[in-house]
């Protein structure tokens, strides 16, 4: 039979690990409270970064400086061709990288130009740049090709050379090159491309396309009404001209 003492001695070494183990178990509770509680000031401070950028990101797009080149008359600054005294207003809302708009302008691109050179229409174009930076490069170039005078030359060389939507074929080397072959060698050109100088108006082009329901290109209105997909052809084209005359 154990002694009373053996009894006492066995009684307190118990009572010492039990202590230790509610010790542990605190120690092990603090510790999970504190790395939940830096874990969420990491969680909150990278979305605070995140939130930080975008709105960075977003300031730095809408502070850029709407430069208008000069033809841009039109409706919300649409850049005018043809004489202004013609009868019948065409909107055009296009994107250089867009397929459709290139089936459209070589099915029926020869018809809207012998249009506008009898004076019969004149046409806002709608540079849009739904489809990411290469549209964005394209239609600051167009923009610059506008205010030297030259913006039909150069809009039918990049639709002629159009490359594979998203795939970065609209390069700022590509699009000065193609310039030039439209008569377009100036140093202000060229550092109106290489320094996005009309970006700022193409995203106003694109903010006020959106406001006046326009999601797809391309999209044509005839003195303000909107063709039918089966009216963009060289004769649902020239018909809805005459209609609208």
């Amino acid at each position: 039979m154990a002694s009373k003492a053996s009894k006492s001695s066995t009684s307190a070494e118990e009572r010492r690990q039990k202590a230790a183990a509610v010790r542990a178990a605190a120690a092990a509770a603090e510790r999970k409270r504190r790395n939940l509680i830096i874990a969420g000031v990491v969680v909150g401070v990278l979305v605070l970064v995140g939130v930080i950028g975008f709105v960075v990101q977003n300031s730095r797009q809408s502070s850029k400086p709407v430069v208008l080149p000069t033809t841009a008359t039109g409706l919300d600054h649409g850049l005018v061709v043809g004489k202004a005294s013609a009868p019948v207003t065409v909107d055009m809302y296009e994107d250089f990288q867009c397929p459709v708009c290139k089936q459209f302008e070589t099915e029926t691109g020869s018809t809207v130009t012998s249009l506008v050179d009898s004076g019969k229409i004149k046409i806002t174009y709608h540079m849009m740049s739904f489809l990411g930076p290469e549209s964005v490069r394209a239609a600051n170039a167009g923009a610059a090709a506008a205010n030297e005078g030259k913006f039909e030359q150069l809009h039918d060389l990049l639709y002629a050379n159009q490359p594979e939507e998203r795939t970065g074929g609209f390069t700022n080397a590509t699009l000065i090159s193609l310039g030039a072959k439209a008569g377009l060698t100036s140093q202000a050109f060229k550092d109106a491309v290489n320094k996005g100088t009309y970006d700022g108006y193409v995203d106003k082009v694109e903010d006020d396309a959106s406001k006046a329901g326009v999601n797809g290109t391309p999209t044509m209105k005839i003195a303000g009404r909107t063709l039918a997909n089966d009216q963009l052809t060289p004769e649902g084209f020239t018909a809805a001209v005459n209609a609208a005359a």
